[in-house]
């Protein structure tokens, strides 16, 4: 009679979040590099990427699109107007509601740091061929959509909501 081998044990870099997370990692690191040598740090960055991708924009609508918290949110904003880059306008019907759009010179800048991460995009993906690096993104944006719905399920459900997703195994 054989003896039943213990699996072989998993190998970090075959776990898809950890892998994640590593290739996140450095990527912040890089884009918050590109960041610092235009004179800003990542979340002014990405609060000024929100305005200038959507044009005009809430401080809300912000911090749902770069989850950064409220009070970052509000600091980035003061300090991209101070520095001329953001026009804020108060909405006409309703005070504590406002509009943040893109000044000219904060146009430049965007459209200067926009085409530095575009170029890391595209030294990142090398040569790999357009379908390769769109099958990518399309695998990016399903990942992101079911860890969000899964997610959805635990918060509703607790540990149940794991043994909902992973089975009675879980348990």
């Amino acid at each position: 009679m054989s003896e039943e081998r213990p699996a072989p044990p998993r190998k970090l870099s075959k776990v898809v979040p950890y892998r994640l997370a590593r290739s996140n990692s450095e990527m912040v690191k890089l884009v918050s590099l590109l960041c610092e040598a235009n004179g800003f740090k990542l979340n002014i960055w990405r609060v000024m990427s929100a305005i200038g991708t959507y044009r005009s924009i809430s401080p809300m609508e912000i911090g749902k699109l770069t989850t950064i918290d409220k009070a970052m949110v509000s600091r980035a904003i003061r300090e991209l107007v101070d520095r001329g880059l953001i026009d804020r306008r108060a909405d006409a019907r309703d005070a504590r509601w406002a509009q943040i759009e893109l000044t000219a010179e904060g146009t430049a800048v965007f459209e200067k740091m926009a085409a530095g991460i575009d170029a890391l995009e595209k030294h990142m993906f090398g040569d790999l061929a357009p379908e390769k690096t769109e099958a990518f993104m399309e695998m990016l944006e399903l990942i992101e959509r079911r860890a969000r719905s899964a997610r959805d399920i635990v918060e509703l459900n607790g540990k149940a909501g794991f043994t909902r997703l992973l089975g009675r195994d879980f348990e």
